[in-house]
């Protein structure tokens, strides 16, 4: 029996995804959960797992390839078709015919009608890379291919000045993709309040003094999430024919910035669930960003976004909705300001919270509404989770 491995939906508006690695080759056997191949979608680099046992026998996508979402990108066939004669001929075929190479020494190879099989590579694996392609070019005395985009721009640019293209990665191109989405289709708008923040970090280190650390993220995720079960219009999606899809989990998606670009891992049921659930899932997830080894399931179902600039010393920042999601966060940083207390000046901790949401679902009162009781939830987190957990 043969199994098509189909390229997941690693998000609601995923649509094809890239294919980064191969951890197994054709001909290799696989068991049903072990990690087969890793995608790049608009947020991470993901790990899929197989969803069946047997013998990876055929690659339709190569590393560095593209495939839309619920399309083939490979095929296993099952223990018992491996053990006949026509399986493991068709599978020689297949291991001679899967040649290693980079994205980029394909297109060379590609554009040049080159036979990648003729090039002697050196990278892992004996993979082809570019340079394997270009000096194989030059032997055959043939000029190295030019960029397009670079002529185009020498072209274009005034008198003398010229410049470097840099190709985005495909983490930050579809992400260019989708806030140029947000920004022409939702029509959003954005709050600010100032809101003090002195207990929010004496809460957050009688945590620790209890031995049970957490996060500020953590303690302000749960905060956000009591706060929207009141005003669920902002855990909701906006669709089509003036219709509004409100969502009983708040999974609230947590923006990271990495080498690759920003990530959007979802921390899920944080309404439901406790601080030191919360804090242990954020820990693991956080492992898994390090090591550059998200899972499919981090990604998906978020709700609401939650992004903060604060340790970047931002004080106020719009951002912007991560559709299909209705809303966003903004955190700034922590600031000390002069108050007037009982005809005193005291210094107190403030932080700027700004919501910027789809005017489509909610109003400016709606919103206003909201963030008064964000800042309720905020500046008396004990109160506010003392019966939540």
């Amino acid at each position: 029996m043969r199994t098509a491995v189909l390229m997941p939906q690693l998000g609601l508006t995923m649509t094809q995804g890239t294919l980064i690695e191969w951890l197994k080759k054709p001909g290799e056997k696989i068991t049903k959960g072990e990690i087969l191949f890793t995608v790049e979608n608009d947020k991470a680099v993901v790990e899929v797992e197989a969803q069946a046992d047997g013998v990876l026998a055929e690659v339709l996508v190569p590393e560095g390839g593209n495939q839309e979402v619920g399309k083939p990108v490979a095929y296993i066939d099952s223990i018992q078709e491996e053990n006949s004669d026509y399986s493991r001929d068709r599978r020689s075929v297949d291991v001679k015919s899967f040649i290693l190479a980079s994205p980029l020494a394909r297109k060379i190879a590609s554009d040049k009608d080159l036979n990648l099989a003729s090039i002697q590579g050196t990278g892992p694996e004996g993979a082809v890379l570019e340079q394997d392609v270009l000096g194989f070019l030059s032997t055959r005395g043939e000029s190295q291919p030019v960029a397009k985009e670079s002529v185009a721009l020498s072209k274009e640019s005034p008198g003398s000045l010229k410049g470097t293209i840099q190709k985005l990665s495909p983490i930050r191109s579809t992400a260019a993709e989708r806030m140029v989405q947000s920004w022409t289709t939702i029509p959003q708008f954005t709050l600010w309040m100032e809101v003090e923040a002195d207990n929010l970090f004496e809460f957050h280190q009688q945590l620790k003094e209890q031995s049970t650390p957490v996060s500020l993220t953590v303690i302000l995720t749960k905060l956000l999430a009591v706060t929207l079960e009141k005003f669920p219009l902002l855990n909701a999606s906006y669709r089509e024919g003036g219709n509004v899809e409100v969502f009983p989990s708040v999974n609230l998606g947590i923006a990271m910035d990495t080498p690759d670009g920003l990530i959007v891992p979802v921390l899920k049921d944080c309404n439901k669930k406790s601080v030191l659930i919360l804090s242990e899932e954020w820990k693991g997830m956080m492992e898994r960003v390090r090591q550059n080894r998200v899972l499919g399931d981090d990604m998906k179902d978020g709700t609401f976004t939650l992004s903060n600039l604060g340790m970047f010393g931002v004080q106020q920042f719009q951002a912007i909705i991560n559709p299909p999601q209705a809303a966003i966060l903004s955190v700034g940083n922590a600031t000390r300001r002069p108050k007037e207390e009982k005809e005193r000046i005291v210094f107190v901790t403030t932080v700027e919270l700004g919501i910027s949401a789809d005017h489509r679902v909610v109003d400016g009162a709606y919103a206003a509404c909201f963030l008064q009781a964000l800042k309720h939830a905020v500046e008396s987190p004990q109160i506010t989770l003392a019966c939540r957990g």
